[in-house]
């Protein structure tokens, strides 16, 4: 399928988005699944985990495709946001935890809560009321120890790309403002000009 430049455009800058910035990291495999528990609308301290859960949560999931990531939703506001991380423990193979197909799928329906830990499996939990999208990827990173990912060579030559794209597109849109200005002024000049020789629109000049 040919796609136009712009498309195209579109794509790589949601690749780059996806790839790079905050919450691009990899999660050592000790980390067996993620559960997040909060409400659907922002009230009562629920702002943070709803702007993690559309920001950093995607890159995690991208860079962790294999790690179960559930967010359970709700219309509680009064109920505590909590994220529970999942730990292999030490003793434990890998074999030895849980069954992926066991997992709950995420819900807006308060349907998904946090299953207890498995024999295997020991738990860290996050309080994320009151807390920025950005304090509770600190503390996430620093329980689970995630390495950030750091852009390669070519996502940097992409982001200059992009920025270099965005900032012509910037341009062009305003030659074409100054353009279309220019285009009124000269057709309201002509109407004046008309209005002045007793024309009407519709007689020649």
């Amino acid at each position: 399928m040919v796609r136009s430049i712009g498309e195209r455009v579109h794509l790589l800058r949601q690749l780059i988005k996806l790839k790079c910035g905050p919450g691009a990291a990899i999660l050592p495999p000790e980390v067996t699944r993620i559960h997040m528990d909060f409400a659907l609308k922002m009230g009562g301290g629920h702002m943070g985990p709803r702007k993690f859960l559309r920001e950093q949560l995607p890159r995690l999931k991208y860079h962790n495709p294999s790690i179960p990531m559930i967010v359970n939703r709700h219309n509680v506001n009064s109920r505590s946001p909590i994220m529970t991380i999942y730990f292999r423990k030490p003793d434990a193979s890998s074999s030895e935890t849980f069954t992926p197909a066991s997992q709950p799928t995420s819900s807006v329906r308060d349907l998904s809560p946090a299953q207890p830990p498995t024999d295997f499996e020991r738990t860290v939990t996050i309080e994320m009321k009151d807390k920025h999208s950005s304090h509770i990827l600190d503390y996430f990173i620093a329980e689970t120890r995630a390495t950030p990912v750091q852009p390669t060579a070519e996502d940097i030559a992409e982001m200059k790309y992009l920025d270099a794209t965005k900032k012509q597109g910037g341009l062009d849109r305003e030659r074409m403002k100054r353009d279309r200005m220019e285009l009124k002024k000269e057709q309201d000049m002509l109407k004046r000009a008309r209005e002045a020789a007793g024309m009407s629109d519709s007689d020649g000049m």
